[in-house]
């Protein structure tokens, strides 16, 4: 795919993966609409980008904020392609999950997402941001792998309808708030976790070429699949590897 002045929107915009995108992309001409709940990170990515952009602050957990940036966007642009980057860790056993954790992580990384494909269809291309922990077990990971596993289904299915996405499947990026915010809340990320992690520019790089490419599906690293299986197969020893 050419990227070069489609009109792409980026859900996450104001820091980590979202941000290193608009920063790559603006710099490969495209026209951006930058998305975050962070007003003045989003100014502040705008003023450093390479050509124009539009910003629309909304909190993605809100419902009516997510109605009102559908009907914003549509009045002023039409999108060639979106980018589902924005996303909320959570790291909560089964007994410390709280109702509240768990409509805002699902309105966040799975409700938005869908309803943004829905609501700015058609789209050339649909890029979702998936996780390791939408293919694999992970101690207390149930909340955020329910909601990855839903990306990742719905992308897979849409796909069978014609819409033409990349999925895109990716353990912690190195340095990012993101990664902190998955960790272990008493040990952190697990040493074993930790030696997974990717450069969030790697990771951008990595993107922006599949989308060139026009591939379906981008695991990073490449290897990732092997820790898949094994997880399957001996997933107590990773309950017991991930709680330490």
């Amino acid at each position: 795919m050419n990227l070069h002045n489609k009109k792409i929107l980026i859900t996450g915009a104001a820091r980590g993966l979202g941000r290193e995108l608009a920063l790559h992309l603006s710099a490969l001409s495209c026209s951006l609409v930058l998305i975050d709940r962070d007003t003045e990170g989003l100014s502040a990515l705008a003023r450093e980008l390479s050509n124009s952009s539009k910003i629309f602050p909304c909190d993605l957990s809100d419902l009516s904020e997510r109605k009102n940036l559908i009907q914003s966007v549509k009045s002023q642009t039409q999108i060639d392609v979106l980018i589902n980057c924005a996303g909320i860790g959570s790291h909560s056993q089964l007994n410390q999950l709280t109702i509240d954790e768990i409509e805002r992580v699902m309105q966040v990384n799975t409700l938005a997402p869908l309803e943004l494909i829905a609501g700015l269809s058609p789209l050339e291309l649909i890029v979702n941001i998936g996780s390791v922990s939408g293919e694999m077990n992970l101690p207390s990971m149930s909340l955020y792998a329910a909601s990855k596993t839903s990306v990742h289904a719905f992308t897979r299915s849409i796909q069978l309808e014609g819409a033409r996405t990349l999925l895109v499947i990716l353990g912690p990026l190195r340095g990012t708030d993101f990664a902190q915010s998955i960790s272990h809340p008493r040990t952190g990320q697990p040493n074993w976790y930790r030696r997974l992690d990717l450069p969030v520019e790697t990771a951008t790089r990595l993107i922006v070429q599949a989308m060139q490419r026009g591939k379906s599906q981008l695991v990073a690293p490449r290897w990732y699949p092997i820790i898949f299986l094994l997880a399957r197969i001996f997933s107590p020893l990773v309950g017991m590897f991930g709680n330490r």
